[in-house]
């Protein structure tokens, strides 16, 4: 059985508007600190607190738009739709082009009803 490779990582001049990719390795982010007091020393006592809101490998990314090194992100929501901005600096960050059938099988997948906007009834 032949195991296919993946590339880790893309090179910024191989990445066009429209392409769609995935964020593999996010740029680190300092996790927030809640003071809790100080010990007998008088030195605070520091909590670190989990971050929620890091990207998620694996979302596909729609290229907006390129300024070396800023890359302007919309990312991709089932339906077809894309929500952003989501600005990264590419030096920080490493991304993985999505085969185009990963991509459509989010374009196509239906939402819900529940979670389809309804349109307003008229008060008349």
């Amino acid at each position: 059985m032949k195991k296919n490779r993946v590339s880790v990582g893309i090179a910024p001049d191989d990445l066009g508007v429209g392409d769609f990719v995935a964020v593999i390795q996010p740029k680190q982010q300092c996790k927030p600190k809640f003071v809790l007091g100080r010990d007998s020393d008088g030195d605070p006592m520091v909590m670190h607190m989990a971050k929620e809101n890091s990207p998620v490998e694996g979302i596909p990314h729609k290229v907006l738009g390129i300024s070396w090194p800023w890359i302007v992100f919309g990312v991709l929501v089932p339906g077809g739709d894309v929500d952003g901005p989501i600005i990264h600096d590419l030096r920080k960050i490493k991304c993985m082009k999505l085969d185009k059938n990963f991509v459509e099988a989010i374009q196509v997948f239906e939402k819900p009803e529940s979670d389809k906007p309804s349109e307003p009834e008229m008060p008349f």
